[in-house]
């Protein structure tokens, strides 16, 4: 009895670990994507990789379950990222690259197995469902600067510095994420184009996945109460 109980509440203290860091990784991505724009040139690589390190470290505990060897791996890629943003080594920055997409990659797979596995659809969950689609657009925020590292022409954007690169890249990303598709940025080579249409397809199948997944708990569980009731 006593066993029961101490896994219940550690259950239960994993699940508030895990809301609770859901509410800070919102916070912090909608600060990376929406507000960065607005900081002065001048500070703005030092604030986004601080912003980002940050999102690194809290979507470890925005998971429920594998937090020892993910964070093991989120330092990691910690650590490179900043490493490659000091010492500026074109090796360490695809490193940290790549590793950048395995986490990410791995972040929103895991997300959406933990949105399936909810019983009821309340605060948390919607949480979930949204920082889900909110770290695939920076996974492929940073599958497009990568591309562009390759090939500086495979997207028509006007800006050279690196700050306004990732701004184009990110209102390209979750422009195409949502097929709003204004026209002013274009894919120029196959390879660009064949990942607009990954992005704009995975964000459109995202969205209709969740929904259903999240309506089909809702009527479930209504459908539940309602019986109980005429019982």
């Amino acid at each position: 009895m006593v066993q029961i109980n101490r896994k219940q509440l550690f259950e239960k203290l994993t699940h508030k670990v895990s809301s609770a860091s859901n509410l800070i990784l919102l916070i912090l991505v909608f600060i990376f994507i929406f507000c960065l724009s607005l900081i002065p040139e001048s500070i703005h690589p030092v604030v986004q990789r601080f912003v980002f390190s940050l999102i690194f470290l809290t979507s470890v505990y925005a998971l429920e379950g594998g937090r020892k060897r993910l964070m093991i791996f989120a330092i990691i890629v910690f650590i490179t990222e900043w490493v490659s943003f000091i010492v500026n080594m074109p090796v360490l920055h695809y490193i940290s690259s790549v590793a950048n997409i395995l986490f990410f990659q791995f972040i929103v797979v895991k997300l959406i197995i933990q949105i399936s596995k909810r019983k009821e659809v309340d605060a948390g969950v919607i949480i979930e469902s949204i920082n889900g689609y909110l770290m695939m657009g920076i996974l492929f925020t940073t599958l497009v600067l990568i591309l562009l590292q390759y090939n500086p022409s495979a997207f028509n954007f006007t800006n050279s510095s690196v700050t306004s690169t990732t701004r184009d890249a990110i209102y390209f990303t979750f422009i195409t994420m949502t097929s709003t598709g204004f026209g002013d940025v274009l894919p120029q080579i196959p390879v660009a184009k064949s990942l607009s249409i990954l992005m704009s397809t995975a964000g459109q199948i995202y969205i209709a996945v969740i929904i259903a997944m999240l309506v089909g708990k809702y009527a479930s569980r209504a459908n539940e109460i309602k019986v109980r009731n005429t019982e």
